[in-house]
């Protein structure tokens, strides 16, 4: 691909971002787009609001780069125009391209011959398609003097504070489509540049599902480690000693581990996804949504389980001091969408609780119109118990271990450590 090229990205968060540095890195011209104006005036003065992306990552980038989606007149300088935006649910619990939508009608009018759209959000198969045919197909000739791609992002956030771990955006193999040939060509030409490893699927479609299949499978097995947990804990057994056993067989076995629920923007809406498009074909995704179910239910039973260890945080007249640690989905991401420790600081502060946090990610959350900041770790002694809901890498666990009356452990952050003052969940 030429590097006269220029490539736009629109949405600069979780994935965009992350792409945009990328390209950027690998000295392909491009440019960044975002609604949030805060963003953009963050990333002007090299403030990085991802903890994937650090300050010093951003010294790559020039003010010139970054416009919000008041200046989106600026797409028709691009050739590639990338979509990373975020794809929620409805309340009805049906997929919502709302947001992908609405920025495609503001470029409409901006768009000209020769462009290519590549849609990076996890959507259901055929919705690339139905968001940008109908109107690309009266303007221009799809596979001739415009192309329409679409290509699954596989970020893992959190992980440049692994030191193991081996796969970033950059080497993760990259699952590319096209509406037509000349469309996958236009997207392999870029990609390839850009990334270590490209897969051409054969149609836009099985890329599509290719997304929902991965976090399915993700979403299914912690379902099945979650009810295990549940199982195990009413037998009196330790399901991480289990999985420590089960996982010495080197093959035939993944593990995965449980938690207080699941988060984030995959595993607990791409089930959906796939129940939904399921349901319009006459079909059931019997496991697919059991497991989303357990994956659900298994919050309300960390704190049901709290409630049974420690019934005067149930009793409203008590007023007991908690201290929730991790309010993230996971660890090492600021990240709270769709997050088991927001769900269960929500239960917890409606018993009356004198409820607070501690997260070295996120400095504030917003809850019922109140703002609640983030308590320094070591406020743990204050608290007549802790819940842990995310570890974090810089989670100081001595201090934890040190100064705290009761906790909660529900990520087995203190393992073998055996005391009465350690509930595991």
């Amino acid at each position: 691909m030429s590097k006269k090229k220029i490539v736009a990205v629109i949405g600069l968060g979780y994935v965009g971002l992350p792409i945009l540095h990328l390209l950027t890195k690998r000295r392909v011209n491009c440019i960044g787009f975002d609604v949030d104006k805060s963003k953009i005036n963050s990333l002007k003065i090299k403030k990085s609001y991802i903890p994937d992306i650090t300050n010093k990552q951003l010294e790559i980038f020039s003010r010139k780069q970054f416009y919000d989606m008041n200046e989106i007149s600026n797409i028709k300088k691009a050739d590639y125009i990338i979509f990373c935006l975020p794809t929620p649910l409805t309340r009805n619990n049906q997929p919502d391209m709302s947001i992908i939508g609405d920025a495609f009608n503001r470029i409409k009018k901006f768009l000209k011959k020769n462009q290519t759209i590549i849609l990076e959000s996890t959507v259901y198969p055929g919705a690339t398609k139905k968001i940008f045919f109908s109107f690309l197909s009266k303007k221009f000739s799809i596979g001739k003097n415009f192309f329409l791609c679409y290509s699954s992002e596989r970020i893992n956030p959190g992980q440049r504070y692994k030191k193991k771990y081996k796969f970033f955006l950059h080497n993760t193999p990259k699952v590319i489509s096209g509406y037509d040939q000349a469309s996958l060509k236009k997207i392999n030409d870029l990609y390839k540049n850009i990334f270590k490893n490209v897969h051409l699927a054969k149609s836009m479609e099985i890329a599509e599902m290719s997304k929902l299949v991965e976090n399915s499978y993700r979403s299914v097995n912690i379902g099945l480690i979650n009810e295990l947990k549940i199982i195990c804990h009413k037998l009196n057994i330790d399901i991480h000693e289990v999985l420590d056993a089960a996982k010495t067989k080197p093959f035939g076995f993944n593990a995965f581990y449980p938690g207080p629920g699941v988060g984030g923007h995959c595993i607990p809406i791409d089930p959906v996804f796939v129940n939904w498009i399921a349901k319009k074909n006459g079909v059931r995704a019997k496991f697919v949504s059991s497991a989303r179910d357990m994956n659900l239910n298994v919050t309300k039973w960390v704190v049901d389980q709290i409630y049974k260890k420690a019934p005067k945080i149930k009793n409203k007249s008590k007023n007991t001091k908690i201290l929730i640690v991790g309010l993230a989905y996971k660890a090492d991401v600021n990240d709270i969408r769709e997050s088991p420790g927001i769900k269960i600081f929500k239960s917890l502060l409606n018993k009356n609780n004198i409820v607070d946090f501690n997260d070295s990610k996120i400095n504030k959350i917003t809850l019922s119109k109140k703002t609640y900041y983030s308590k320094p770790i070591e406020s743990c002694a204050k608290y007549d118990y802790v819940v842990i809901c995310t570890n974090h890498s810089d989670l100081n666990k001595k201090v934890l271990l040190k100064k705290s009356k009761k906790i909660f452990d529900t990520r087995n952050v203190f393992g073998k450590i055996n005391l009465k003052k350690i509930i595991k969940l």
